[in-house]
């Protein structure tokens, strides 16, 4: 992969594209530490007033109930509870500000050639949604207090754990935002000259992350991969629901069938690959569940909870397509940690795949 010189830069004028002069390292790291204090006396607090409260009412008598000093004893560890969750939240946000000031950005494409990385294209407008902070409890967290154990990592950081391993992990900043979103690497390009250096890209990564979406310009980054890279390099995130996904598979198939007939295909053989057939969005294993799941589960409102990350589709040799569907509806009482394993587990053989591929020239 050749180097891009202006990869940061405008052509015609110099300027820097990236928001690297808004970042304050100092202040960054004053509100991650900042953040951090906040969510341990938040957790502090809130869980001590949490069970408190609980003793306090279990061990009330008939003859106290109607007192005065027991509502207000019991009411102060109300109030302390909501402080500490306002804290635990306040300090989460924080952190991820704190984060966007100290995110390190790519400086130019020149730098990574011949290096391991792994190449995350999406969809800018899921960026809103990537940004946010994980929040397992809706789906796995019947008891009030397990708010206090989520993670403090948004969408996006927690995909970068998972395939941080596989080389560092870049991605193309949405244009004219303030500061870079806590995760992958940012590198920024012109709006009018971003398809060279990001078929650049995909050429020299070790593997490709691409986020589902209808969109143009996601649609051409999937024909590309699918132009230049080996199927066991391109991963396809599934973070779209089941009619959006569709929309992606046609656009794809429609655009390939395009680019097919009017450009050349692989710089090896100068021919296409035959298109994959995109697997179809994975209905819930179990939509409807016995009367008994509903109530311990707190409701059917908590049963309809869906992962941010829907699943994943990964390639055979021959580019056989299979999605991978991270499906909460197999458990019988979801929980954080269940939630948690049953991720880890559908992701082992994905993992070991992408540990098997050679180094890239």
């Amino acid at each position: 992969m050749s180097g891009n010189p202006y990869f940061l830069r405008d052509r015609d004028g110099g300027r820097d594209l990236s928001p690297r002069g808004a970042q304050r390292a100092a202040r960054g790291r004053a509100l991650v530490g900042a953040g951090w204090a906040l969510r341990v006396i938040g957790t502090v607090v809130g869980l001590l007033s949490f069970f408190e409260f609980k003793e306090y009412i279990k061990d009330a008598h008939w003859g106290s109930v109607g007192e005065g000093l027991w509502w207000l004893g019991l009411m102060g560890w109300a109030v302390a509870f909501i402080v500490g969750l306002a804290a635990f939240i306040v300090g989460r946000l924080v952190v991820v500000r704190g984060k966007q000031h100290t995110a390190d950005l790519v400086v130019s494409c020149a730098g990574l050639a011949g290096t391991r990385y792994v190449l995350y294209l999406r969809p800018f407008s899921n960026d809103p949604e990537m940004a946010a902070l994980n929040d397992d409890i809706q789906g796995g967290g019947a008891n009030l207090e397990n708010i206090f154990f989520v993670s403090g990592l948004t969408h996006e950081e927690a995909l970068v754990r998972r395939f941080r391993q596989f080389g560092r992990v870049v991605a193309i900043g949405r244009p004219g935002e303030n500061l870079p979103l806590p995760g992958a690497t940012r590198a920024y390009l012109p709006l009018d000259d971003w398809k060279g250096t990001v078929s650049e890209l995909i050429a020299g990564a070790h593997v490709v992350l691409l986020s589902a979406g209808p969109g143009p310009g996601t649609v051409w980054e999937c024909t590309e991969a699918l132009r230049l890279l080996p199927p066991d390099r391109l991963v396809l995130l599934a973070y779209c629901d089941a009619a959006t996904y569709d929309r992606f598979r046609e656009a794809v198939a429609a655009e390939y069938d395009r680019r097919s007939r009017t450009e050349p295909g692989s710089p090896g053989t100068g021919l296409w690959p035959p298109l994959p057939a995109l697997p179809g969005y994975p209905a819930p294993a179990r939509p409807e569940r016995p009367r008994w799941q509903v109530l311990l589960n707190g409701g059917r409102k908590r049963l309809r909870w869906d992962f941010v990350l829907k699943g994943l589709v990964v390639f055979g040799p021959r580019w056989e397509a299979r999605f991978i569907r991270f499906d909460p509806t197999t458990l019988k009482l979801p929980s954080v940690w269940t939630l948690h394993r049953l991720v880890k587990r559908e992701l082992r053989p994905v993992q070991t795949q992408l540990e098997a591929l050679d180094a890239r020239n």
